[in-house]
């Protein structure tokens, strides 16, 4: 048996897995912020004077300024833009090996990449790089796991890309 690696898909994995953990390591800011926070808050509450709401304010006030500098909103939407990547990518290369044919893959493949309203939408150069990603996705996965079909199943894979953020996929 000969295993076959899928570069493209590999790499998706690998960006979901980094940025996963540099979403772990802002968590862990955040939450070192909330516990520091949290103890100065409670450290005010015990002086219990005249001011202590004003502190208390204060305190608060840059705690959400430390936590904005973290900038985890933006970090969060390129975690969702990494996993929507690797989910359309992995939907369409288990179409593709899943399929019967080339043929049938290149089929299929229109359905589990675009949503219905998109397809009808799709240029001529949208739908040949469909066709390529299937033909050369199936060759290389079933007969040829060679360069040729790894770089036209990744040059194809960038106009489909192209294509879903033009429809607004976040990809």
């Amino acid at each position: 048996m000969q295993f076959r690696h899928h570069h493209l898909i590999e790499e998706a994995k690998a960006e979901v897995d980094v940025v996963y953990e540099e979403v772990k390591r802002i968590e862990g800011q955040l939450l070192s912020v909330e516990r520091e926070f949290g103890s100065r808050v409670a450290e005010t509450r015990q002086t219990n004077g005249a001011r202590m709401a004003d502190k208390i304010e204060t305190l608060t006030l840059e705690r959400d300024a430390r936590k904005r500098e973290i900038d985890a909103p933006a970090l969060y939407m390129l975690e969702k833009s990494t996993l929507e990547r690797f989910a359309v990518l992995t939907s369409a290369f288990s179409t593709v090996c899943l399929s019967a044919d080339a043929a049938q893959a290149a089929r299929d493949l229109r359905s589990v990449v675009f949503r219905p309203g998109e397809i009808d939408d799709l240029d001529a150069a949208v739908k040949t790089a469909l066709d390529r990603f299937a033909a050369s996705l199936w060759a290389y996965a079933v007969d040829d796991a060679s360069a040729e079909n790894d770089r036209a199943v990744r040059e194809s894979w960038l106009v489909i890309e192209e294509a879903l953020r033009g429809f607004g996929r976040a990809i």
